[in-house]
């Protein structure tokens, strides 16, 4: 009866969600890309590493990570413990896909705005009532043809915390400030919140005309977009970020790139291969092979100063952009201490398996060495495969 329900809720909410218990095996699940028996970090490796802090969950908050990008789609994740019948501990991960409605959205409120928001010029009394009625949840306001408030409604005054006098024949640019500054078009604006806080706006604006056809003032309706800016935002980060490791990936690392040409100034990269990874996947399984990853990151990190940047761009290709204006010699000696570190910082898998590994790393410097963003990478890793094969011989 619990799973029913369960599934039910998950199909009402558009959940799937995944039970697995302490040995990270996946008991059940209505996710149509896994099945019983799998190890859940075989397809979430974003919580690889956190397997520590899911099995202390017991009587704790969740474990929550938005944004995680998997079969094509973004889903924010939830995981909790709970206790079943017999007092064994089980974990439930819930997994809610990500919305794809904020062009819908907008087209959709421009749309019923339009056929709605009719006005009877003639009839005031019966302006006013439709007037209330149909936007007592958004912020609506009239503006006369200079931009002054005429009329605004009850939702705009609880909004600012304000009384209607001290709206009324105010500039709309003195509440809102709109990134285009003609009213006769479609509007994101900026106001703040009686706490001070900035909120987005999606605004329709719509002329009202007289029975000549002419434009006597502007009705500007508009809809908090805060979360969908909030979205947005996610989406950039996700989009230039690596979601195993947390670092900017390839994508990033070319804007940065490029900013950095822009300046004109000389700054050195060195890239970083892990040596013999192949053969740890296959020896270990891609779980060990992400945990070594995410601990190389980690490594990276901590050895890097103020103003120098991690990225991982492919693989087991990572790359440190150095801060514009570091001199070369002394990057060099810095490069000399990364073989001891990785010696010494070998991948504590579990009790029995101790992973050890080496880098190959390369510097290169803009100008001297590369130039196009499109080529640097491409060079970087055919560089780095011709040191490995004259160190090896």
């Amino acid at each position: 009866m619990q799973t029913t329900l369960l599934e039910l809720l998950c199909q009402k909410n558009a959940l799937s969600y995944i039970i697995f218990d302490c040995n990270f095996s996946v008991l059940e699940t209505n996710h149509k890309n896994l099945h019983q028996g799998l190890d859940i970090r075989e397809y979430l490796w974003e919580i690889v590493g956190l397997e520590d802090e899911i099995l202390a969950l017991h009587n704790k908050k969740s474990i929550e990570m938005p944004m995680v990008l998997r079969d094509g789609f973004y889903y924010d994740l939830e995981i909790i413990s709970f206790q079943e019948h017999t007092d064994k501990t089980l974990f439930m991960i819930t997994m809610q896909q990500k919305s794809k409605y904020s062009q819908e959205y907008a087209d959709a409120l421009q749309k019923i705005n339009k056929k709605t928001l009719i006005y009877e010029l003639s009839d005031e009394k019966k302006q006013n009532n439709s007037y209330q009625e149909i936007n007592k949840h958004l912020i609506t306001f009239h503006v006369d043809l200079d931009g002054h408030i005429t009329m605004v409604n009850e939702a705009a005054l609880h909004f600012f915390n304000l009384e209607r006098q001290e709206m009324l024949t105010k500039h709309f640019s003195t509440f809102f400030q709109p990134q285009k500054s003609q009213l006769n078009t479609t509007n994101i604006f900026v106001a703040k919140n009686s706490s001070g806080e900035d909120i987005f706006f999606y605004a329709d604006i719509i002329p009202l005309a007289d029975k000549n056809a002419k434009v006597f003032e502007n009705i500007i309706v508009a809809q908090d977009i805060t979360h969908l800016k909030k979205i947005k935002n996610e989406l950039e980060y996700a989009q230039e970020h690596d979601a195993l490791t947390g670092l900017a990936n390839k994508h990033h690392f070319l804007k940065i790139y490029d900013t950095k040409i822009k300046e004109n100034k000389e700054f050195f990269i060195c890239f970083i291969d892990i040596d013999g990874f192949h053969t740890i996947n296959e020896e270990y399984g891609s779980h060990a092979a992400d945990m070594l990853l995410k601990h190389l990151s980690s490594l990276l990190l901590a050895f890097i100063e103020s103003g120098d940047m991690v990225m991982r761009l492919h693989a087991d290709t990572f790359a440190i952009i150095f801060e514009t204006g570091k001199n070369k010699e002394y990057i060099e000696i810095l490069l000399q201490k990364l073989p001891k570190l990785f010696r010494e910082n070998p991948l504590y898998y579990n009790d029995e398996d101790t992973i050890r590994f080496s880098c190959t790393n390369l510097l290169l410097g803009y100008p001297h060495d590369v130039q196009e963003s499109k080529k640097v990478v491409q060079l970087a890793q055919k560089l780095l495969q011709r040191k490995k094969i004259d160190l090896s011989r």
